[in-house]
C-alpha cells in the first residue's frame, strides 16, 4: 500500500486506499490543502489494476508531474514528485523507503512510566506491523486515520482503541460489519494481553504490558507467602506453655503440709494409728484396777468403823 506524503512534512502523509482520491481547498476532498494557489478540487489520484494515475481537474494554477504540466491522465510511480502551486507532494511505498518521522515513532520510545498497550496486525499487507496506542487510535480506511487499513467491508471510521486509566478499550463507531473481540461482536470493550480483535477480514493481537503482569503475580505470590505463618505459628507455642506451669505450681503445695502438726494423722494413719488402741486399752485395764481396790478398801474402811 502506497502514500502520498508531503515533501515539507506540513502534514501527515495519506495513505493510497480508496480507488479515487480528491485533492484541493474544498472540504469535501479526501485531501485538503489550505494554501491560496491550490483550487477548489484541484486534481485527483487514480488507482486501476494495480497502476496509479494523475489526473488535473480543471485547476487555476496547474498540475506538475516532475515538473512537467500534466494535461492528461498520466501514470505515476514510487518516487515521483507532484506539485500544486508551491505544494509538492511525493508517491512513497512505506515498506522501502526509510521510516517516516511521526508522532507514533516519538511515542513508541518515550513512554516509560505509563503502561504500553500496542495491537499487531496478523492479516492484509501490513501484518506484522505493531502500532502503539497512546490516548486515542481510530482504525479505518479514512487515510486521517491513526491506523489505516484496506477492505471493502471496512468502514472510513470503523472503530477506536483508547486508553482509560491504564486499560486498553476498544469501541466500534457504528461500522456496518461490527467489531469483534475473541469471535464476539461488542459495541465497546475493555481489552487483556493476548485478545483477538477483527474488523471485516483485518485481525489485530492485543499486545499488553508485560511489566504490570508480572508485578501482579510477585504481589500475589508475596501475600500468600505471608499468610501461611501467621495461622501455624501461634497454634503450638500456647500449648506447651500452658502445660510447663501446672506440675510446677502443684509441687510447693505438698511441701508445707507434712511439716504441719496437723497434717501426720491423716498422712501415715497406718503405722501411728496401730500401736495406740493397744496402749489405750491397757491404760484402762489399769484405772479399772486402781478404782476397784479403792472401792475396797473404802468398803473396807467402813465395815471396820460400823
Amino acid at each position: 500500500m502506497l502514500k502520498l506524503q508531503f515533501v515539507d512534512r506540513r502534514q501527515p502523509a495519506f495513505w493510497l486506499v480508496d480507488p479515487r482520491l480528491t485533492i484541493g481547498r474544498d472540504k469535501t476532498n479526501n485531501l485538503v490543502i489550505n494554501d491560496e494557489g491550490v483550487s477548489v478540487f484541484h486534481a485527483e489520484l487514480q488507482q486501476e489494476d494495480g497502476k496509479l494515475y494523475l489526473r488535473d481537474t480543471g485547476s487555476v494554477n496547474g498540475t506538475f508531474l516532475n515538473g512537467v504540466p500534466v494535461s492528461k491522465r498520466t501514470e505515476i510511480k514510487v518516487g515521483d514528485i507532484i506539485r500544486l502551486h508551491l505544494v509538492e507532494l511525493q508517491i512513497i511505498d512505506p515498506t522501502k523507503a526509510p521510516p517516516e518521522p511521526a508522532p507514533q515513532v516519538v511515542k513508541r520510545d518515550m513512554p516509560k512510566p505509563p503502561p504500553l498497550w500496542q495491537v499487531k496486525a496478523m492479516t492484509g499487507v501490513i501484518s506484522g506491523r505493531m502500532f502503539p496506542i497512546d490516548g486515542t487510535s481510530v482504525i479505518g480506511r479514512d487515510p486521517h486515520c491513526e491506523i489505516v487499513v484496506g477492505g471493502a467491508h471496512v468502514s472510513r471510521r470503523h472503530a477506536e482503541f483508547s486508553i482509560r486509566a491504564g486499560q486498553l478499550w476498544v469501541k466500534d463507531l457504528g461500522s456496518s460489519n461490527g467489531s469483534f473481540v475473541n469471535g464476539k461482536k461488542h459495541d465497546e470493550i475493555a481489552l487483556q494481553n493476548g485478545d483477538e480483535v477483527k474488523f471485516d477480514a483485518m485481525v489485530f493481537k492485543v499486545v499488553g504490558p508485560v511489566e504490570t503482569v508480572a508485578h501482579t503475580d510477585f504481589e500475589e505470590e508475596a501475600e500468600r507467602t505471608q499468610f501461611r505463618p501467621v495461622v501455624n505459628v501461634p497454634v503450638p507455642k500456647p500449648a506447651p506453655k500452658s502445660h510447663s506451669p501446672a506440675p510446677v505450681n502443684h509441687a510447693p503445695q505438698h511441701s508445707p503440709i507434712p511439716a504441719s502438726k496437723p497434717a501426720p494423722a491423716p498422712v501415715s494413719p497406718s503405722h501411728d494409728a496401730a500401736p495406740k488402741p493397744p496402749a489405750a486399752d491397757g491404760n484402762s485395764a489399769g484405772m479399772m484396777v486402781i478404782f476397784f481396790l479403792i472401792a475396797i478398801a473404802m468398803l473396807a474402811g467402813y465395815m471396820l468403823f460400823t
